[in-house]
């Protein structure tokens, strides 16, 4: 996909589109689009929606290159040789910054890396690690246990409290071949009794035993906030800003599909201090949840990225992946002090399937759906007038499914050319 518009003076950036990053990678290519940087999307399938984006220049699909990293330094190497210099990579989900975290000794002099080192960036991805940094440093998080055998799961469900979430210790650890699709999909999962545990586990087991299990933070999603932060390389946290979630899909342990940005200086002053413990530098986002009982704030958990509603960030006034560009290419900007609250981020398809499972439990009526998403002034993760491409691809496979079409066969017979 190429596109004919004419590059601005500013060097490419690469965005990777991998599967699974709901929407990430469009808000990336929009961020930086918007600053006049032009970008080339590499992709592990054919037709992502940022690969429509006016501001994309050049798709490539790299398939699977989430699990054959070798597919994506190919492609990286190529650019390199065609561009003359090496170019900056943003990753945009779990999955593909681990892709090239593995391939780092070989990136040197192909890529510029825009993340933090690749040991944090595997410190901050191993929840075991994790789990046992944050305990030797004493951090607000919630009991975690690491069980490797299923004898350790059986002695453990006799003892633990419920509910307890379940999580992968590794991202990509549940996204095995033949592992149950309902575990595959899921981000965690809460469990509420020990035979329930079990049962999971045993169908987990046979793929490898790699799971957390973590006290559950009483409270609905309305209580999950989100610190982002920026570190320069010389170690100073330029800026943090915080986000609030209202509702997430899956509801309870999804992504944040209905999100605000607010205004919580003790939460971003506990939130530094936290990452000066923990010697971040570039990308974090830290995902807090409030305890309904006690009013504290727990850590659940650190991502050395973006978050996925990034461009909520970006039109709120803070353009992460813009200064961060900026820095790796040698041309700092100064860390904005402007930041615009109650500004709302919505993923409709999934927000609706959100409200769908609580109307079906009589906690959100059409009343106050309807009232929530259709405020004015809302940043869509898809719709954009200015930037209609990807919508338009989105609408066009969502039919050809729909229809049990071929989607490349709409697309010709619509004359709809990627960017």
């Amino acid at each position: 996909m190429t596109s004919d518009i004419q590059t601005p003076s500013r060097s490419p950036a690469v965005v990777l589109a991998c599967l699974g990053a709901q929407g990430a990678d469009l808000n990336m290519v929009r961020s930086l689009g918007e600053q006049g940087v032009p970008v080339i999307v590499i992709g592990e399938y054919e037709f992502p929606p940022s690969g429509y984006s006016r501001h994309c220049i050049e798709y490539i699909c790299a398939r699977n290159f989430t699990r054959r990293p070798e597919h994506l330094l190919r492609v990286l190497r190529e650019l390199r040789v065609r561009h003359g210099q090496a170019l900056p990579v943003f990753p945009t989900a779990d999955t593909d910054l681990r892709a090239l975290a593995s391939l780092h000794a070989d990136l040197v002099g192909t890529a510029l890396w825009v993340s933090a080192s690749p040991d944090t960036v595997n410190r901050m991805m191993d929840k075991r690690r994790f789990a046992a940094l944050a305990q030797a440093l004493r951090l607000p998080v919630p009991v975690t246990h690491a069980p490797r055998t299923l004898e350790e799961v059986e002695a453990l469900s006799r003892v633990i409290d419920y509910p307890v979430v379940l999580k992968p210790a590794q991202p990509t650890a549940w996204m095995r071949p033949g592992m149950d699709p309902e575990i595959a999909r899921a981000k965690a999962l809460v469990i509420d009794e020990p035979a329930e545990l079990m049962r999971v586990c045993c169908r987990i087991a046979p793929h490898g035993l790699d799971v957390l299990l973590q006290d559950y933070v009483p409270g609905s999603d309305d209580l999950h906030y989100s610190v982002h932060a920026w570190i320069s390389r010389s170690g100073p946290i330029e800026r943090v800003a915080t986000t609030r979630k209202w509702r997430t899909f899956p509801v309870q342990v999804g992504t944040g599909c209905l999100v605000e940005t607010v205004s919580m200086p003790d939460l971003e002053a506990e939130a530094s201090d936290i990452l000066a413990l923990l010697k971040l530098r570039g990308m974090v986002v830290m995902n807090f949840k409030r305890d309904a009982r006690t009013g504290q704030f727990m850590l659940l958990e650190v991502n050395p990225r973006l978050s996925a509603n990034s461009l909520l960030l970006t039109r709120a006034g803070f353009n992460l992946p813009w200064l961060v560009y900026s820095e790796v290419c040698g041309r700092p900007e100064a860390a904005p002090t402007a930041w615009r609250v109650g500004l709302r981020y919505l993923s409709a398809k999934a927000d609706f399937r959100a409200f769908r499972v609580l109307s079906r439990e009589g906690r959100l009526g059409w009343g106050e759906y309807l009232r929530t998403v259709l405020r004015p002034g809302m940043v869509y993760r898809a719709f954009d007038l200015s930037d209609m491409g990807p919508p338009v691809q989105m609408t066009v496979d969502w039919l050809a499914l729909k229809c049990r079409g071929s989607g490349r066969w709409v697309r010709s017979r619509l004359g709809l050319n990627a960017a």
